[in-house]
């Protein structure tokens, strides 16, 4: 059967299905409702509760006929969505947790302490005496001392050692999240496309052109829909020598970036050069690579 789909009014690029796809498939607040491709505003509603899908999965299964074979919709009740088929919620990330607060404020105020205790900060009011103990000596050998009491206040200063490097340390390279510029020759950004934005503006934006970004990205549509994930070229517009990449999210823990090559039959090393990661690189879950097309 083939997919019907109905365009909204507006900018927003919102699809309202007809026939096909997964039924199951639909805005977090409109069940009727989805995006024609993988988009964190895709929920699954034949899980309890309903939960946002890893677009890896919404590409493969939801988004085409196969989702008829997706384990999820072949269940009889409503269970809560495989972790490694639920993706986050747009608000996942927006505000830091408590846990995280209180560490920062604990990680303050330990610092503060020490800081206290080396002298570096100076409480108001007077500074504790330190008495001198006087051992008691016999008359001949007793010394003639002032009357007044002697107190001595101690200074300590803090010795700042530098930190020494071994020349063979190598920095580990951090891992690739949106609007975050990696590379060289050329910098690239992963960016997420928002509202009103299309190939002009971005291209102001980032210091490229149109025809740049369409070169170095695959299967791009003519025109940007919101929350498209896209590759951009950082201040220049030579492209020269890259392939087209397409994106993919990170779902998967503790994989290497060799055994993640192996499981998704890709080359190697073609991963590594574009995405500038060494040998043995464990990746981590939720950061983006560039998928080299040919």
């Amino acid at each position: 059967m083939t997919e019907k789909w109905t365009v909204d009014q507006g900018a927003s690029g919102k699809l309202t299905r007809e026939v096909g796809i997964c039924p199951h498939l639909g805005f977090e607040d409109d069940p009727e409702t989805a995006l024609a491709y993988p988009a964190a505003h895709n929920f699954c509603y034949h899980c309890k509760p309903i939960s946002p899908v890893v677009f890896d999965h919404q590409r493969e299964f939801c988004l085409t006929p196969e989702y008829l074979h997706c384990p999820v919709y072949q269940t009889t009740t409503l269970e809560p969505l495989p972790k490694n088929l639920r993706g986050k919620r747009r608000s996942d990330s927006k505000s830091p947790s408590r846990l995280s607060i209180l560490i920062l404020c604990l990680v303050l105020l330990f610092g503060l302490a020490v800081a206290i205790l080396l002298g570096l900060i100076k409480l108001p009011g007077n500074s504790a005496a330190i008495p001198v103990i006087v051992r008691h000596e016999t008359p001949s050998q007793r010394a003639t001392l002032p009357a007044a009491n002697f107190t001595a206040t101690v200074t300590v200063t803090p010795t700042i050692r530098p930190t020494m490097t071994r020349e063979t340390d190598v920095p580990t390279p951090s891992p690739h999240a949106l609007e975050t510029p990696f590379g060289v020759s050329p910098k690239l950004v992963i960016h997420q496309v928002r509202e009103g934005e299309g190939f002009i503006r971005l291209a102001e934006q980032y210091g490229t052109t149109a025809d740049a970004i369409k070169a170095i990205n695959f299967e791009l549509p003519e025109t940007l829909f919101v929350d498209t994930i896209l590759v951009i070229p950082l201040n220049t517009d030579d492209v020269t020598g890259l392939p087209r990449f397409s994106l993919r999210q990170i779902n998967t823990e503790g994989l290497t970036i060799e055994s993640y090559a192996d499981r998704m039959s890709m080359d190697a090393q073609a991963l590594k050069k574009f995405n500038e990661l060494p040998d043995g690189y464990v990746l981590q879950m939720g950061e983006w690579l560039l998928i080299p097309n040919p």
